[in-house]
Parts: structure tokens; C-alpha cells; sequence
């Protein structure tokens, strides 16, 4: 078996990024030849490995053009990639080869989705996000800071002033999703697709249509068991992730603020200077690389996770939990599903303020620190989300996939 992975960057930019080169490299470790697809390096040192052959389309994203039209159509549809993408398809063996879409909005464009079934390939797509039906990818009402309940693309959606931009933006974002239908119609059965938790495929799964078969394997973390950290004997409230409004980096530093406590955010995006500026008891590191981050969250008294949005994942929960830290966790999130409330953690309301500032003070008592602390370590190894565990899952549904395909061969 091959599998071919696809995704925007060659090293990791955030969540779905990191699953596909951590999967690549679990399957390589298995003896599974893997392609890696990206669009633009560098590529991440963990992909160098004698089963992985690199490539590099050296296509940049939407977000470095300067020319607003150029970065409209490459968005909408960018013929390039699809050229270069099926160039090195018609290469692989059809018989055993699987092509895994993960990131694929910020150079690819939704063209590379039909590609595998026009060559005879089976494909799936990861629903790191709601890109397949959402027009802004996360279903979500950036100037009310709300998640949405409308159907994607109705009526309503059209008219709905929802974009993190502007109006113009969501025109372009529309225009992409009617290339995106498109796309998954012409792929058809061909294409699978694989949610990474039940908590996802609730929110969007009746907006994909129904031809696309569906499967559930969740996003694996690479950690190995140590000791527990001892959090008893930390200070730091440790936020992990993109610096964005709907991540709900606001609510967490108001709340550290309006507390006193120690607040450390380990990221970048465009609110990291608001967020610096805050200044006192709020320190910034900017983004770590792997290594910084395990050492951060060797720092923490709590890992807060106060999305606004439905966020499908939350690999950073479970690598806290992992490491026997205790979480804050939105309601709003699939790794709510993670936490017992009370027990290894809180779960909190993404808008409730003064419910996150009570969970942080009653965390600032050693022993309930630690007691949530020893239940987060023993809970989370009880029944780890292992790497070997997930690519065990994934090629459970790659030969299901594979085998799928030959028997409609057979039967033609």
C-alpha cells in the first residue's frame, strides 16, 4: 500500500498540519511507502525518513500574494496545482495507492479535490475543519464572535455578514465553495470522508453530501509516558495555539488580568501584539517549536483551551492531559469529550468570564491542583490516543477504501 499525503505547508502551522506529518511519519515507521505532497516548504524534520519521498510544488499561499485578483483565483481555483498534483498522480501504482487530502485552502485550492477520481484513485479528505461545506471554514460568525446555525450556503448564509474580513472576502469565499461542490461532485464516491471526532462530524456531517463515505479516526499525539508534571509546584495559566479572536485568547487575558494570575500564550497569529500589550501578569512567547512547547507546559499549573468556535480537535488538551496538567476547556470543542467536569479538569462556557476566573482561582489550591493533575495523567493512560493506535486506525480505512474499489472492479 501507498499512501499519498496532500497538505498545504511541509512543517507544521498549526493543528492539521501537525496530524498530517505526524500520521506521514507513523505510516513510514510501519513500513507503508508514503508520498508527501506540499505546496510550499520547509519540510519538517520529523518527514525525513527512508519510506517518505518529499515533494514541493513551491506554490505560495493566498496570504503572501499581493495582488488581490491573483489571490482570489489561485483561492477559488488554482489550475497550477492541479496540473503539478496530477503530474506526479499518473507516476503512483492505481492499485494500492490512497491519496489523503488534509490542508488544502491556502495554496491547493478545492481543483486538487477531483483529481485522484479522475485517475482512477481513491481518495479522503480529513475534516480538520468545515471547509467541505462552511465558505469560512469554520462555521462561525466572526463579528458577533458566535458559532453559526444557519445551513451553509442557504439564503441566509449568503446574506449573512460573517466573515473575519470583510464583505468582499465572503463574496470570494462563497465563490470558493461553489468550486468546492463542484469539485467533491465530480470526485463522487471516490472520495471519503474522515472525521476526527464524533463531536465534528455532528456539526457539519449532514452538510456533506451523503455519497462520500464517511469514517472516524481521531488525531493521534506523539508523546511517550513520563512522570506527570508536577503542577503543585507551578504558577503558569499556558494557552497553546493561534493567536485569533475566535480562539478565545481575549476571555483567557481578561481573565488573567481581571484575577492577577500568571497567564503564558505560546503562539502567533494576529492578536499577539494586543495580547503583549497587555503586559503585567501576561507573558507572550511567540511560537515554539516542539521542543519549546513541551518545555512550556513543564511550566503549567493549567492548560486553558477557551475556544469560541466549534473547534473539531484539540490535540493540545490531550498532550496536556498526557503530561498530568489539568485543562480549562470550552463546551464549544470536540475536546470537551476529554474532560470530566471537575475531575481532570473544567469545562467552561467560551463566554463566561467570571466562570473561567473561578475555575483558575479554585486551581490555585495545591491540592486540588494536584488531585486534578493525578486524575488527568491516570485517565489519559488508561486509554491513551496513541500514534501507533491511530495508524492502525487510518490503514484499517485505507484497505477498507482499497478494498471497496476493487470489488466495484471486479464487479465491472
Amino acid at each position: 500500500m501507498r499512501v499519498v499525503i496532500v497538505c498545504d505547508p511541509g512543517h507544521v502551522d498549526g493543528g492539521a498540519s501537525k496530524v498530517a506529518i505526524t500520521s506521514a511519519r507513523g505510516l513510514a515507521d510501519a513500513g507503508i511507502a508514503v508520498d508527501y505532497i506540499c505546496a510550499s516548504g520547509p519540510f519538517a524534520p520529523e518527514l525525513t525518513h527512508p519510506c517518505i519521498r518529499l515533494h514541493c510544488l513551491n506554490i505560495g499561499s493566498v496570504w503572501a500574494q499581493t495582488n488581490p485578483v491573483a489571490a482570489a483565483t489561485q483561492g477559488v481555483w488554482n489550475g497550477g496545482a492541479r496540473n503539478q498534483l496530477e503530474a506526479i498522480l499518473r507516476t503512483l501504482p492505481r492499485n494500492d495507492t490512497v491519496v489523503h487530502f488534509h490542508q488544502w485552502t491556502k495554496s491547493f485550492s478545492p481543483s486538487v479535490l477531483e483529481v485522484p477520481s479522475r485517475l482512477g484513485l481513491p481518495a479522503v479528505i480529513s475534516l480538520h475543519d468545515y471547509f467541505l461545506a462552511c465558505p469560512t471554514g469554520l462555521y462561525y460568525r466572526f463579528p458577533d464572535a458566535v458559532p453559526c446555525s444557519l445551513t451553509p450556503m442557504s439564503g441566509a448564509c449568503l446574506v449573512t455578514r460573517c466573515d473575519s474580513r470583510n464583505s468582499l472576502y465572503k463574496t470570494v469565499r462563497v465563490a470558493r465553495q461553489v468550486a468546492t461542490a463542484k469539485a467533491l461532485g465530480e470526485a463522487g464516491e471516490a472520495l471519503s470522508i474522515l472525521s476526527v471526532s464524533p463531536f465534528a462530524e455532528r456539526t457539519i456531517g449532514s452538510f456533506i453530501p451523503r455519497v462520500h463515505p464517511r469514517f472516524m479516526v481521531r488525531s493521534p499525539i506523539d508523546i511517550a509516558k513520563r512522570d506527570a508534571v508536577p503542577v503543585v509546584d507551578n504558577k503558569q495559566f499556558v494557552f497553546v495555539g493561534r493567536m485569533t479572536g475566535e480562539k478565545g485568547v481575549r476571555q483567557f487575558a481578561a481573565a488573567a488580568r481581571q484575577s492577577g494570575l500568571p497567564a503564558t500564550f505560546v503562539g502567533d497569529g494576529p492578536l499577539l501584539g494586543e495580547i503583549q500589550a497587555m503586559a503585567g501578569s501576561i507573558h507572550c512567547t511567540g511560537w515554539l517549536d516542539r521542543g519549546g512547547v513541551d518545555a512550556m507546559l513543564r511550566q503549567a499549573r493549567a492548560l486553558v483551551f477557551p475556544s469560541t468556535w466549534f473547534e473539531t480537535g484539540g490535540l493540545v488538551v490531550l498532550e496536556a492531559l498526557a503530561r498530568g496538567i489539568p485543562v480549562l476547556v470550552s463546551r464549544a470543542t470536540a475536546a470537551a469529550d476529554f474532560v470530566a467536569d471537575g475531575v481532570n479538569g473544567f469545562l467552561i462556557d467560551p463566554h463566561d468570564g467570571l466562570a473561567l476566573q473561578g475555575h483558575m482561582q479554585a486551581l490555585t489550591d495545591d491540592g486540588e491542583a494536584g488531585r486534578m493533575g493525578r486524575q488527568a495523567y491516570e485517565r489519559y493512560w488508561a486509554d491513551p490516543q496513541t500514534l501507533d493506535a491511530h495508524v492502525t486506525n487510518l490503514c484499517l480505512v485505507y484497505r477498507t477504501i482499497l478494498a471497496g474499489r476493487s470489488g466495484k472492479a471486479s464487479a465491472a
